[in-house]
């Protein structure tokens, strides 16, 4: 017998891209502890990235400060939306940025659909999913994030930002999925 596993949602948001960068890490709790968590994690409970999320403009003062409030509210409130879920297994945000402007620009996204079809030069599309695999005693929880400008000129753009802040994008997604973690296990 061949199991296969559901086809991403990412891959209907944005199944080809420029950027594209994994992070992944084992969660000893069920996927609904997991879903429920990255559902709820929230500033507070990150380690080390506050400082770089500010930086990165995905959260402004109020964001960081309030450490209390969900991540994904958070991100709501900069421009990301979301663009598909298969709760307990999948999440899809989104954004179109201009990220490499001193205040990035964002422009609001209708739906997955929206996000999709925008083809308006000078942006790129980002979109990040949060999916749970199954893994032995507990899940693998993995966070994947894909990248597509809208035109050259904004590929180049987005190349020299991505090369500046890469390493602290990586660092972001680590500790929010070690957050994930700490918080679904404690609640397992």
């Amino acid at each position: 017998m061949i199991v296969t596993a559901a086809p991403l949602l990412l891959d209907e948001v944005l199944p080809n891209y420029h950027v594209h960068e994994v992070h992944a890490r084992h969660v000893a709790a069920d996927r609904e502890a997991v879903f429920r968590a990255l559902r709820t994690v929230a500033a507070g409970d990150l380690r080390v990235s506050g400082l770089l999320i500010a930086l990165r403009g995905l959260a402004g003062p109020r964001e960081v400060s309030d450490r209390a409030r969900p991540l994904l509210a958070a991100m709501a409130a900069r421009g990301f939306a979301e663009l598909g879920e298969r709760p307990g297994e999948q999440l899809v945000l989104g954004l179109i940025s201009r990220p490499w402007r001193p205040v990035p620009v964002t422009r609001p996204i209708a739906d997955a659909a929206d996000f999709a079809a925008f083809a308006e030069p000078g942006w790129v599309r980002a979109a990040m999913d949060l999916r749970i695999e199954p893994a032995g005693d507990g899940c693998r929880l993995v966070t994947e994030t894909r990248v597509r400008a809208t035109d050259e000129g904004a590929r180049r753009r987005f190349a020299c930002y991505w090369r500046l802040i890469r390493p602290g994008s990586g660092v972001i997604r680590r500790d929010l999925l070690g957050a994930i973690a700490r918080r679904a296990e404690a609640s397992a």
